[in-house]
């Protein structure tokens, strides 16, 4: 195992999500969000994208494109009530990868009416373009050899093939970079070196599955910042900050013991006293029992182990304190009886100062994410209770004088855990839809209490702290390419 840690970059002025003269990125100002009830779809695009973490971002997009493909599109532009898609500020400094640097555009038609929001197409920085105009790099063309190369050497793979057409039932047809046969089943193998367009990355997601083959996506150990580039985050951050890479070790490893393996990096969390809370990349080196994984198995045990990894840091370091403000949370007692509790807290991982705590509301959050806990535990015996009170204090959260700022929040306790939504009366629900369709400004509320609320519930540290670490880890390369 190797990994190497990623202190968080300090924010910029351009990163505050502004325009800084290079683009009306922004154009869109207000959009229809087709997943509300009729007559409260109305939304601001701030209200709907500043909030967002980078899983949340990456998460939004790929649930955009699905659904654009099912013909069911989730937002639509206001002003001419055409589908919208999901953009990002291309990759530069001080420009964030999460949804402060995120944008609507329009959809691109041929038969789009006129509209005052509607901007200058942009010109795709994907595929050819990244190569001078060449259709394929010198190291993706050597890297694809060297892959199937190790595949041959693996009696268990048979039919190995660079560049095979694979064509469904009904005509439509992809060309993966590698395929073989695997215990009677398809793999096909996406090098990927370039950023690729979100809808290329569902396409691709979908179309393999559906025509009986695995589908595995790779890059390689050239140069790994390209993982921070929006792109390769929605690759990773949609499979719990999992992605496979090829390198010299994993070549060598292959052709030596004649059993196919790559390395897979995976982003995890890392404390360290003084500092936030950040993220670093860990390698290993993994063979088909992780490669032929299920794509939603494998999600699943990567956002399992962030969540261990993150309680476990914090219990070795801060486990009277964290025991101390949950209890408090549990009770409803608000954060003064743990004022010097959550000081300790505050000061190992450079959190707010109780007093910004408390003026913010915090401790209506952490009761309500205490009470989704005991609900969550409990599924027989007291249930009506514990329900009425899930109700009693996510209503009190949303009647707070913060709740604007909040509602995200919730939104992400629906997402990581459903049964939590299902179980919320209509009038709540309705007091939420009005909050996130209001016009008034969200507040930062969440990305300033990220790192505490995370160390106190890390069932939530995943969505709310995992991102692309600045730096990969350090692999070895073949001498040619170091």
């Amino acid at each position: 195992m190797t990994d190497i840690t990623n202190p968080p970059a300090p924010m910029s002025p351009a990163a505050d999500g502004q325009t800084d003269g290079s683009g009306d990125y922004r154009a869109i100002a207000m959009v229809i969000d087709t997943r509300f009830p009729a007559g409260e779809q109305l939304r601001t695009t701030q209200s709907v994208l500043d909030p967002l973490t980078p899983v949340g971002l990456a998460e939004l997009r790929a649930e955009v494109h699905t659904a654009k493909a099912a013909g069911t599109p989730l937002f639509l532009c206001a002003a001419c009530q055409r589908p919208v898609h999901l953009a990002q500020r291309p990759a530069g400094p001080g420009v964030t990868r999460n949804g402060l640097a995120a944008f609507f555009r329009h959809v691109a038609a041929a038969d789009a009416p006129p509209c005052p929001c509607r901007t200058v197409p942009g010109v795709h920085n994907v595929g050819a373009v990244q190569f001078a105009g060449l259709q394929e790099g010198l190291d993706h063309h050597t890297l694809k050899l060297a892959l199937a190369d190790c595949l041959v050497h693996d009696p268990r793979f048979s039919d190995v093939q660079v560049e095979k057409r694979i064509t469904s039932a009904e005509g439509s047809w992809r060309v993966p970079d590698v395929s073989a046969m695997f215990e009677g089943k398809r793999i096909a193998y996406d090098l990927q070196l370039a950023t690729l367009p979100i809808a290329t990355i569902r396409e691709r997601d979908t179309f393999y599955p559906s025509n009986d083959a695995h589908h595995v996506w790779l890059t390689d150990a050239a140069d790994l910042s390209r993982l921070s580039h929006q792109a390769f985050c929605d690759l990773h951050l949609n499979m719990a900050g999992r992605i496979f890479a090829i390198d010299d070790t994993s070549i060598g490893r292959s052709l030596r013991d004649g059993q196919f393996q790559l390395q897979e990096l995976s982003i995890l969390p890392r404390l360290v006293e003084d500092r936030p809370i950040h993220n670093i990349w860990e390698t290993s080196l993994v063979g088909t029992d992780v490669i032929m994984m299920a794509p939603n198995l494998r999600t699943a045990e990567g956002e399992r182990r962030y969540r261990r990894e993150l309680a476990a840091q914090v219990s070795a370091s801060l486990s009277v304190e964290r025991q101390a403000i949950c209890r408090a949370a549990t009770m409803n007692q608000g954060l003064a009886p743990v004022g010097l509790q959550w000081t300790r807290l505050a000061r190992f991982i450079c959190g707010p100062r109780v007093d910004a705590a408390i003026a913010s509301d915090v401790g209506k959050v952490l009761a309500f994410l205490a009470q989704v806990e005991v609900f969550v535990t409990h599924q027989s015996g007291s249930r009506p209770s514990i329900e009425r009170e899930l109700q009693r204090r996510l209503g009190t959260l949303l009647a707070s004088r913060h709740a604007l700022h909040w509602a995200p929040l919730v939104l992400m306790v629906f997402s990581t855990l459903p049964s939590i939504k299902a179980a919320v009366d209509p009038a709540t629900m309705t007091r939420l839809n009005t909050l996130l369709t209001s016009t008034e400004t969200v507040r930062p509320l969440l990305r300033l209490h990220a790192g505490m609320i995370a160390a106190l519930y890390p069932w939530l540290g995943r969505r709310l702290l995992m991102k692309a670490p600045k730096f990969g880890p350090k692999m070895r390369l073949p001498a040619s390419r170091a």
